[in-house]
């Protein structure tokens, strides 16, 4: 009997399952995650934070909220970028953790030096006075998301909600190679 290399399960053959090309896997409604974080950066360093979902997601909503949502009193946020696939410089070295590269381009992952990121901004100035950020929706299949902020001309404090539907299937299905493109995990 065939066995899925990613699992070690056996694969029943004709029998219908969840699994990456199966679209009932994604038609069905995604089980919540939810999360909210505060990432930092000093002065001309960037940080990057990995939300590892335990299930793949079928689509992905990352919004930038006031920071003392999340425990960061009477600070505002700062602008984060979004992005997919491993965080890692040209020299292949990983760049996950705080003020983890400088935001000069010397040891920043790929992402950030080649620009593949989705930017959203805190927004203020409505005809209320509310302070409200920018939200965007990933319909994407993936495993995990990056968030970054970048210190450049001064501390940086980025503070944010995750929103992801996941699918009953196991993130340990994704391929290792299933994010590519120059930029992401190539120059």
């Amino acid at each position: 009997m065939a066995v899925d290399p990613k699992t070690n399960q056996p694969i029943y053959p004709g029998v219908p399952g969840v699994g990456l090309n199966h679209a009932g896997s994604y038609q069905a409604s995604g089980a919540p995650y939810l999360t909210a974080s505060l990432l930092i950066a000093t002065n001309t360093k960037g940080s990057v934070a990995r939300f590892d979902f335990p299930r793949v997601a079928k689509s992905v909503t990352v919004k930038v909220i006031t920071a003392d949502q999340v425990g960061g009193e009477g600070l505002l946020s700062d602008s984060v970028v979004v992005f997919f696939g491993e965080p890692r410089d040209t020299g292949g070295t990983m760049r996950i953790g705080k003020d983890v590269y400088s935001t000069n381009g010397t040891n920043a992952p790929l992402q950030f030096t080649q620009r593949h990121g989705y930017t959203l901004r805190l927004v203020s100035g409505s005809a209320n006075g509310m302070i409200s950020g920018e939200e965007k929706t990933f319909n994407v299949k993936t495993d995990h998301v990056n968030i970054a902020v970048n210190g450049i001309g001064g501390h940086a404090t980025g503070s944010f909600q995750i929103y992801a539907e996941l699918t009953n299937i196991p993130a340990g299905r994704m391929p290792n190679d299933y994010i590519s493109g120059s930029g992401v995990n190539t120059l």
